[in-house]
C-alpha cells in the first residue's frame, strides 16, 4: 500500500504537476490521520468493554463477600446467644449448691472464650490497594461501598473494644490458684495431682458470702452485658449492609 501511494506521488511530480501533488499528499494525511483515529476509537471501545467486563466481575465478587460476611455474622451471632445462655446458666448453678467448682469452672472457659467476627473485605481492599475503584462507574454504588466500608471498621472497633473489656474483666483475679484456674480440665491434666495438691483448695463457689463468689458473680452479669452489646453491633452492621447488597444484585446478574 506505501509503495502504491509512493508511485502515485512521484509520477505526479515527474508529471509536473506540483498542484495536483499537494492536493494529493494532504488528502494521503488526512487519510493516514482518518486511520488513526478510527483505530483510538476501536482501542478505546475494546478497552471499554474489558472495563465494563471486570466492573461487573468486581460487582459479583463484592456480593459474594457481603453475602459470606452476612453468614458470619449469623453464626457469630448464634455463638454469642449460646454464650449469653451459658453465663445465665452459670449464675443459677452458682446460686444452687452444693455445687463442684471444677464444673463451674469449665463452663466459665467455655462463655469466655472469644469467636471474633473476621469479614472477607478481599475484594474491596484490592479494589482500592490497586487504584482501580475508577474502574465503578456506578456512583451511587461506589459511595455506599466506601460509606459501608468506614461503617465496617468502626464496627470491627467497637467488638474489640468489647472484647478487651471482657477479657481485662475475667482475668482480673488476685489469685490463679485460689480462684481455681487448676481446676480447669486442660491445665488440671497438665499440672498433675503432685502439684495441684500444692494449691489452696477453698470451697468459694459454694459460699455466697466469699469475695470470689460475689465478685465471680458480679462479673457473669457483666458478660451478659457485653455480649448483648457485641450482638447489637452486628444486628446494626447487618441491617447497613442490606441497602449495598440490594444495589450489587442489580449489577451482578
Amino acid at each position: 500500500m506505501i509503495k502504491f501511494f509512493r508511485k502515485i506521488r512521484q509520477s505526479l511530480l515527474s508529471e509536473g504537476k506540483t498542484g495536483k501533488y499537494f492536493k494529493y499528499a494532504i488528502g494521503e494525511i488526512i487519510l493516514v490521520v482518518i486511520g488513526i483515529l478510527i483505530a483510538l476509537q476501536i482501542n478505546n471501545w475494546n478497552e471499554n468493554r474489558k472495563n465494563k467486563i471486570t466492573e461487573a466481575d468486581y460487582y459479583c465478587r463484592i456480593l459474594d463477600d457481603f453475602e459470606l460476611n452476612e453468614k458470619l455474622i449469623d453464626e457469630t451471632s448464634k455463638l454469642t446467644t449460646d454464650k449469653i445462655k451459658l453465663c445465665k446458666e452459670l449464675i443459677l448453678d452458682l446460686n444452687n449448691p452444693p455445687n463442684d467448682r471444677g464444673e463451674i469452672l469449665n463452663k466459665f472457659v467455655l462463655a469466655v472464650r472469644q469467636d471474633v467476627f473476621v469479614p472477607s473485605t478481599i475484594t474491596f481492599d484490592d479494589l482500592t490497594s490497586s487504584g482501580q475503584l475508577k474502574l465503578l462507574t456506578d456512583i451511587k454504588l461506589k459511595n455506599r461501598l466506601i460509606t459501608h466500608s468506614t461503617f465496617l471498621n468502626n464496627t470491627l472497633n467497637l467488638l474489640e473494644e468489647n472484647r478487651n473489656e471482657l477479657i481485662k474483666r475475667m482475668m482480673n483475679y488476685e489469685s490463679a490458684t485460689e480462684f481455681g484456674y487448676q481446676d480447669i480440665d486442660y491445665l488440671n491434666k497438665e499440672l498433675g495431682k503432685d502439684i495441684i495438691a500444692l494449691f489452696p483448695n477453698n470451697n468459694w463457689t459454694n459460699d455466697q458470702t466469699h469475695p470470689l463468689f460475689l465478685k465471680f458473680q458480679d462479673n457473669l452479669v457483666f458478660m451478659v452485658a457485653m455480649f448483648i452489646r457485641q450482638k447489637h453491633h452486628l444486628y446494626n452492621l447487618k441491617k447497613e449492609m442490606e441497602e449495598p447488597i440490594k444495589l450489587l444484585k442489580t449489577k451482578c446478574k
